[in-house]
């Protein structure tokens, strides 16, 4: 599936304006929780829900093991909740956060957890933009020629910016950020 045209250009102007509302220059490292709180959205933790909780979210958090549930946001009327598994690393959950947050901000309609036929929603596009979204905002396409012509390598990179490494080397990839600074030099 491909992104629609403009998508990617978008979602860097987003990745500025978020920044710019919040006072950051656009370089700067973006905080999840922050940004959920510039756009109104509350979020919790997953280790914050006591029984008795719906059956849904019950098998959610203990099928043998696996991880189920990293985040999702929960709809209450015209309320959104981001509820984020906090058993997870912080740079995973920051990434999960992010990518509630990259639905809301693109204004993908609340789905049901589960589909008529009983599987998991999924809309394949509404998931690709927001998967493409998110670590736009969590690494800026500024942020990333920042950090290439500033030396830093992508592991000191990615702490910095609160990620994993592989989402810091996917950005500076996608970017261009190191033929970019190449060039320049």
């Amino acid at each position: 599936m491909t992104l629609r045209r403009g998508f990617k250009s978008e979602a860097n102007i987003t990745s500025r304006e978020i920044r710019k509302e919040l006072g950051l220059a656009a370089e700067a490292p973006l905080c999840p929780f922050r940004t959920a709180e510039l756009i109104g959205v509350k979020v919790l933790k997953l280790s914050s829900y006591r029984s008795p909780l719906p059956l849904e979210t019950a098998y959610l958090m203990q099928n043998r093991g696996k991880i189920v549930l990293s985040a999702i946001t929960a709809c209450f009327g015209n309320d959104r909740v981001i509820i984020y598994n906090d058993f997870l690393a912080p740079t995973r959950s920051h990434a999960d956060i992010m990518h509630e947050i990259s639905h809301m901000l693109l204004m993908h309609p609340p789905h049901r957890l589960y589909a008529e036929t009983g599987g998991r929603h999924y809309d394949a596009e509404l998931e690709e933009e927001a998967n493409w979204l998110s670590p736009a905002l969590l690494v800026s396409e500024d942020a990333a020629l920042a950090i290439v012509q500033s030396g830093v390598g992508v592991r000191v990179a990615a702490e910095r910016y609160r990620v994993s490494s592989s989402l810091m080397q996917m950005r500076l990839n996608v970017t261009g950020a190191l033929k970019r600074a190449a060039r320049a030099a």
